[in-house]
């Protein structure tokens, strides 16, 4: 059981290009829209994936959310920022 947790998290370990969250601005949720501190040009929805946990609402709009980048081009959004 252990050996099989391992493989997996190495494996969710490789799917990051590093672990350093950066931080950007909800645009919208319909369409998914987020831009981030650092980037001036939005990421757009093919760009983001949600956690179901995070939970986010149309009203979260204009709220600051923290995300991961992954190695397939594409942003984590692991939810807003308190």
């Amino acid at each position: 059981m252990h050996a099989a947790l391992e493989k997996f998290f190495a494996g969710a370990r490789e799917g990051l290009t590093d672990t350093k969250v950066e931080f950007g601005d909800l645009l919208s949720l319909s369409p998914l829209s987020v831009k981030l501190d650092q980037d001036p040009t939005p990421l757009e929805a093919d760009e983001l994936v949600t956690l179901r946990s995070a939970d986010l609402k149309p009203e979260d709009a204009g709220k600051k959310v923290a995300l991961l980048r992954c190695t397939n081009g594409q942003y984590l959004i692991l939810g807003e920022v308190i």
